[in-house]
């Protein structure tokens, strides 16, 4: 079955209610621009000074300062962590959610506790401000993993999810790719996530064992939406970990797995980090790897980037293996150092997507180990559009073709490269 089978059963399952919906509105509204209100955006980060810088996609920065300056009511934030510095782009961001708590908007904010504890704590910058409101999850306790989402809802309907942490870096000196969705059922999904969330930050399991089952957006209820850009796109959103999931959302490893199961020609791949590593020396985490082996094994086409900060202990020799099979190729890439000096945990590749034939699409904020899918939050969309398809090819074939990846060598010793 192919990804278009897999979709099928879903768009027969809503054709009739859509179809009613669009005579409804044309006949009492007089507008045939029924969607309008609904917004897609592909958003990626480009490192100065490089090759990647010819993309023509909006840039996280921007889109960023649009939807917190557009907010109305509400802009709700849930990341690993703020960095800041002085004079640099994120200074923007923070004085943009402050404008927008000084014109009535109320902006709240979560933070993973374990990495504020021990790293930059520029989240700081925000505290005591009216209408601005900061908690700490304390993700290790509650999952034994990091809250390592990378998301936000302005306004309840607005939503911005990707591998962007809220990292000064991370809008000029790192590769990352994102989505922006303006859809009122992907706002309330993401909403009824962070409020939970909210309440995890105080312990309070409440928004777990006591939440009835709303309506979401997940892999049986997938909603439609349209932009002028892209058309008709078919999406949803998927989460880890499980455990910590609300009743009716997905599991991103569910269907990571399920995308790649089905997967018929190709699959192009970019990752920031891959790695058998679990809990336990005695166990390897191999259920990606084995999608990956069986679906090579059938004939797709598996080519795969992982960043250079991918290489580190047994995860190398894993990749190596990987590659060794047949219909896979694989290859690191290595951004070159700024021109004004060496700047701590920068300039890499930090996407997490993949895109599985010409049109299933998959932007994430998880990395491919164990631990980001039974111990932390992540979040995930899923799209089905041959348009966002097509861009995403274009931003990985502009990192597979440059002059900063090489293909993987199974004979050479890669040494871990320095991160600060």
């Amino acid at each position: 079955m192919n990804n278009k089978n897999y979709f099928s059963f879903l768009i027969t399952k809503f054709r009739f209610k859509i179809f009613v919906l669009i005579i409804f509105l044309i006949l009492f509204s007089g507008n045939t621009q029924i969607f309008s209100q609904d917004e897609i955006e592909i958003v990626e980060s480009i490192p100065l000074e490089t090759s990647l810088e010819n993309s023509d996609l909006p840039r996280t920065l921007n889109v960023w300062l649009k939807m917190i300056n557009e907010a109305k009511e509400s802009v709700d934030i849930e990341t690993f962590y703020f960095a800041n510095e002085k004079g640099k782009p994120l200074e923007q961001i923070i004085a943009a959610l402050k404008d927008a708590a000084g014109r009535g908007v109320i902006v709240r904010i979560i933070a993973d506790s374990g990495f504020y504890s021990k790293n930059d704590k520029s989240v700081d910058e925000l505290e005591g401000i009216k209408n601005i409101t900061i908690k700490k999850i304390p993700f290790s306790n509650l999952a034994g993993g990091v809250m390592h989402a990378k998301y936000f809802i302005a306004d309840k309907i607005n939503v911005f999810t990707g591998s962007q942490n809220f990292d000064w870096r991370a809008l000029i000196h790192i590769h990352e790719i994102g989505i922006r969705v303006k859809n009122k059922d992907m706002g309330r999904t993401f909403s009824e996530l962070f409020e939970t969330d909210w309440k995890l930050c105080d312990n309070n399991f409440y928004g777990i064992t006591n939440m009835a089952v709303h309506f979401f957006v997940n892999k049986d209820n997938p909603v439609t939406v349209s932009s002028d850009k892209y058309g008709q796109v078919m999406m949803y959103p998927a989460f880890s970990p499980p455990d910590l999931n609300m009743p009716g959302l997905s599991s991103e490893e569910d269907e990571l797995i399920k995308i790649i199961d089905y997967s018929k020609n190709r699959l192009l791949i970019q990752m920031y980090s891959y790695s058998p590593k679990t809990r336990s020396k005695e166990i390897k985490y191999d259920r990606i790897d084995n999608a990956l082996r069986s679906a090579a094994s059938r004939g797709v086409k598996v080519k795969i980037i992982f960043s250079d900060w991918a290489i580190r202990d047994e995860a190398t020799d894993f990749i190596k293996s990987l590659s060794a099979e047949k219909n896979i190729e694989i290859k690191f890439s290595s951004i070159p150092q700024y021109s004004a000096g060496f700047i701590p945990y920068s300039r890499v590749e930090h996407c997490k997507y993949f895109i599985s034939d010409n049109n299933i699409s998959w932007i994430s904020s998880s990395n491919w180990e164990q631990s980001y899918f039974k111990n932390s939050r992540n979040a995930t969309i899923v799209t089905d559009n041959i348009r966002i398809n097509e861009e995403l090819e274009k931003v990985f074939y502009r990192s597979w073709d440059s002059n900063f990846t090489e293909k993987v060598d199974i004979d050479r010793k890669y040494e871990s490269v320095k991160r600060n």
